[in-house]
């Protein structure tokens, strides 16, 4: 097993190493952020032990680039350092790292806990052990992964904000809807978006041109098979109650097309699944890795929108009930 040790201090990697090899493991060293990054793909190695503080690029980030790349997220990454305060752990955690430990956990304690990680990595890998084929990264590389890396989780925070803002107004649930999917669409090219709402079984459903009855059918057969393993019983489409958000009609005159892409996610707000959201395209391979994790960030807000404009539009009917029975003297 070889472990990467990552730390701008010879004092400290000389210690770990001292540690380390005596346990049967090969170790690998570096001395700042980008030099971590370098021998990271150039040695492939089982886990890695990060320092925060360190020369041209901290800890967080390092952490941050290699749970980034899907070729090596599953790589466990241990921050070991003298910080300890409850915004250094949590901001660890926020980074993708595997562990947080404080240099003060120097010994067997830090042995006991490799040998977890990795313990626990070879029993849930389904995978082989032969390493993938990586690519050579010089300081260039690395310095432009990281921007395009900050670009992405800027883009992404500006539409988990623009989706909180959806949140705040106070309207019905088809035109949170609408709006939500609007912004999801900025990120994400699909053809057919919508929400299933799991109580009544309602289905608002936005796509972006005309698509033919068999691509709707398509669409609701798999979703209705989703809403059954949350529901617990058999969901038949036709009891789905379908409405469409953009007037975009199924339209027997367009041809059949299959569906080569289809995503669907529960929309959970305290535990309870309120929804789910759906989008699909006809275009196969739409939902990659970076896909799947930028919409891993934004079902959270979307979820919250929904059961915010659920309970606004449940509070309008039960206030024009209220309204029409005391018109009504009841």
């Amino acid at each position: 097993m070889k472990i990467l040790v990552a730390d701008d201090s010879p004092v400290l990697r000389t210690a770990v190493t001292r540690l380390l090899e005596p346990a049967g493991y090969e170790v690998v060293l570096a001395s700042d952020g980008i030099e971590a990054i370098t021998r990271f793909y150039e040695e492939q190695p089982d886990l890695v032990l990060l320092d925060v503080q360190m020369p041209k690029l901290i800890g967080y980030v390092v952490c941050r680039l290699i749970k980034d790349d899907p070729a090596v997220a599953k790589t466990p990454v241990l921050i070991l350092t003298a910080r300890d305060t409850e915004e250094d752990r949590y901001w660890g955690q926020r980074s993708g790292a595997d562990g947080y430990l404080t240099k003060d956990a120097l010994g067997d304690g830090l042995i006991a806990h490799i040998r977890t990680i990795l313990a626990t990595r070879a029993l849930h890998s389904l995978s082989s052990d032969e390493k993938p084929d990586l690519p050579t990264l010089g300081e260039t590389d690395v310095l432009t992964r990281v921007c395009e890396m900050l670009d992405r989780k800027l883009f992404e925070a500006t539409v988990v904000n623009e989706l909180t803002g959806i949140g705040t107004r106070s309207m019905e649930l088809r035109t949170s809807i609408t709006e939500v999917l609007k912004s999801v669409r900025r990120l994400i090219g699909f053809d057919i978006g919508a929400v299933f709402m799991v109580d009544d079984l309602a289905a608002y459903v936005q796509a972006l041109e005309n698509r033919s009855p068999e691509e709707h059918e398509d669409l609701h057969v798999r979703t209705a098979r989703k809403l059954k393993s949350i529901v617990g019983e058999d969901i038949d489409p036709v009891d789905l109650n379908i409405m469409y958000l953009n007037g975009q009609l199924p339209d027997p005159n367009v041809a059949p097309e299959q569906l080569g892409s289809y995503y669907a996610a529960p929309l959970e707000v305290r535990g309870d699944t309120v929804g789910i959201l759906v989008l699909a395209a006809r275009r196969p391979g739409v939902f990659t890795e970076g896909v799947l994790r930028t919409l891993s960030t934004i079902v959270p807000p979307i979820a919250a929108v929904v059961e915010s404009a659920k309970r606004y539009q449940e509070a309008l009917i039960k206030e024009a009930r209220s309204s029409l029975s005391s018109l009504s003297g009841d």
